[in-house]
């Protein structure tokens, strides 16, 4: 058996504790200290990035350009550089970018991937020796076409759209009814730069939704009412003059994870994400900034359907990780004081990486 020791995150906070494991399985968890462990901090599960766009990595920021004129579809800035990138540039950028999430303490990441059915196996093609891909692509297009969509169906786990504005009404109504009627996932960007007809968004039953940071108080409702969970990046969202409503979101009861978006304006690193979210919490006036780790953690898995605790249990599979302490309070040591070099060991099934920095 082997240990690690310090504050243990459960659902009721953290306790000073240790975690005991063995062949890729949690055996102990416990109050106390042990003899001897592999490293001491503070021990979490694992992160998840709940939205991200790699391989926009190779492209070359412009600083003079709008938000729409960077990123819209089908002609700005990335949509031109991707499509005159080599794929073995995308594919060994995504890759590097997966290994630096992992030792980073993040798991798993919520792809948007452009491309069609080519760039969805690029992303496919870096496999899970890191952080693992969960792929939500996207027609070549802006329509619906069904030949293509099966095919790109059959790669990922789900679809992930540009804004409803992007598209006509019908198509994008049709595709996102035909995704779930194959048993996918289907998620769109939504009120990033303006704000958008929420009826018609919630009508295709997305299974989250991208940014809302124009959202209104009404719409912000309506998703917590229907359960419709949001994806926040502030960092981003911060970088083109937005500012994410989270505590009107977190107020109005909506279930709010954690991305990083967009590779060429940040870095998918989601400690430094979650160190962003807690001061707009505090900007925002919440004093209570605990549910920053939710969004990192556990509302990330809720929309992936995968474990919903926040805790290390007994005989669970290995996914913690153990991030250096600053012997101060363990929550507001891990949302504003914790640094991308901070995680000392991740432990991911049998899997253990010792991070020496």
């Amino acid at each position: 058996m082997q240990y690690v020791s310090g504050s243990v995150l459960t659902d009721l906070g953290f306790i000073e504790g240790y975690v005991g494991f063995e062949e890729g399985m949690v055996r102990e968890v416990g109050k106390g200290r042990v003899s001897s462990s592999l490293a001491e901090g503070l021990i979490l599960p694992t992160l998840v990035n709940s939205h991200t766009h790699l391989a926009d990595y190779v492209v070359p920021l412009d600083l003079t350009l709008s938000l729409e004129e960077t990123v819209a579809p089908p002609k700005g800035l990335k949509h031109r550089v991707l499509a005159t990138t080599s794929s073995k540039a995308i594919v060994d950028s995504m890759t590097t970018l997966s290994r630096y999430m992992l030792e980073r303490g993040t798991s798993k990441f919520i792809d948007f991937r452009e491309g069609g059915i080519q760039g969805a196996r690029q992303l496919l093609s870096i496999g899970d020796n890191w952080s693992r891909p969960v792929i939500f692509g996207r027609p070549m297009g802006l329509d619906f076409r069904k030949a293509e969509l099966n095919d790109l169906l059959k790669v990922v786990d789900g679809i992930g759209l540009s804004s409803a504005t992007d598209w006509d009404a019908g198509a994008i109504a049709d595709l996102a009814a035909y995704v779930r009627s194959k048993g996918k996932m289907f998620a769109i960007h939504a009120s990033e730069r303006v704000r958008e007809d929420l009826d018609q968004i919630l009508d295709m039953k997305p299974s989250f939704l991208v940014h809302m940071t124009m959202a209104t108080d009404d719409d912000l409702a309506i998703c917590a009412e229907e359960g419709v969970p949001i994806v926040v990046c502030p960092r981003s969202n911060l970088f083109f003059g937005k500012m994410p409503p989270i505590r009107d979101m977190i107020e109005a009861g909506a279930m709010v994870a954690l991305g990083t978006d967009n590779a060429m304006i940040s870095q998918p690193d989601m400690l430094t994400e979650l160190e962003y979210a807690g001061r707009v919490l505090r900007y925002q006036g919440m004093e209570d900034i605990r549910c920053a780790i939710d969004m990192a953690i556990k509302n990330g898995r809720k929309i992936l359907n995968r474990n919903v605790t926040i805790a290390i249990e007994p005989d669970s599979p290995c996914d913690f990780m153990v991030v250096g302490s600053k012997k101060g309070n363990p929550i507001t040591d891990l949302v504003l004081r914790s640094q991308a070099d901070d995680p000392k060991l991740i432990c991911i099934g049998k899997k253990v990486w010792r991070v020496n920095r």
